[in-house]
């Protein structure tokens, strides 16, 4: 009691704190877990990337496949022409403009000249002429995106004359080896592209002649005459040592007798003369 009478009560507290902030030895077993599960994840969300980007760039050679079969069927069995004008240097390489497609993809800045060629009526896309993973630019230099990763066989209407015995001038013709073994477009390397044509070597020679792309999980996609697509994986080293070089790729030798990447496509050609 006090002098007043009245009993004297003390004011409540509040209670005491419990928590506490983390530990250096907490915050670095958090950023030790984080780190491991990058480390788990990032390499599945890369390879599903390149298997998306893999997909897209079958999907491009798909409908480009399209347009060439319609054009045969609207030109009385004739191929495409794949015609190109000869150069001593790889900007002088030029698809000419009756072809598939014209000019040079490693000097063209715009897209006219997919635009010029006869497929592109069929489907007015200039997206399914480019590989969706190719970074190259125009004459390498870092400023503007090419337009054009794609090529086409050399034994498909190279020379549209009817008497060059040297390659197929009617789908007709395609008989050895079969349209369903014979390659369309191929996805050539960024080092290698500059005509319409993919140049490939007869059996026996044991070096490329224009090199193929290695840009999805070390392969590149491929179109048959049948009208189905493949992704293809190389198996050489020497196949990929086009992926140090810088310049222009031509000619890489392959392994003399047993190369298993040459072997597989020059299984898509003829042995010359066709007839």
């Amino acid at each position: 009691m006090t002098a007043s009478g009245f009993m004297k009560s003390s004011a409540p507290t509040a209670p005491a704190e419990n928590g506490h902030g983390f530990s250096l030895i907490e915050i670095l077993a958090v950023i030790t877990v984080i780190a491991i599960l990058a480390g788990l994840l990032l390499p599945a969300i890369g390879k599903a990337k390149a298997k998306a980007s893999q997909i897209r760039c079958l999907g491009n050679f798909r409908q480009l496949q399209v347009c060439w079969i319609m054009y045969v069927d609207d030109h009385g069995d004739r191929l495409p022409p794949n015609a190109t004008i000869q150069g001593s240097s790889r900007d002088g390489w030029i698809a000419t403009d009756q072809t598939w497609v014209a000019g040079n993809a490693w000097t063209d800045t715009t897209t006219t000249n997919i635009e010029r060629g006869v497929l592109f009526p069929y489907n007015q896309s200039v997206q399914i002429y480019k590989c969706p993973s190719d970074r190259s630019t125009v004459r390498d230099l870092g400023l503007i995106a090419r337009t054009r990763s794609v090529s086409m066989n050399n034994y498909l209407n190279d020379d549209p004359d009817p008497a060059d015995v040297n390659c197929w001038h009617r789908y007709s013709d395609i008989r050895d080896p079969s349209p369903s073994h014979v390659a369309v477009f191929v996805d050539e390397h960024q080092g290698s592209i500059e005509n319409a044509r993919f140049l490939i070597r007869q059996p026996g020679m044991w070096d490329w002649g224009d090199h193929p792309a290695t840009r999805h999980n070390h392969g590149c996609v491929l179109s048959f005459a049948d009208g189905r697509c493949e992704a293809w994986h190389w198996l050489e080293p020497t196949t990929l040592a086009a992926d140090t070089m810088s310049g222009w790729v031509q000619g890489l030798p392959g392994i003399v007798g047993r190369d298993r990447d040459l072997k597989r496509v020059q299984a898509c050609v003829p042995t010359v003369p066709i007839r």
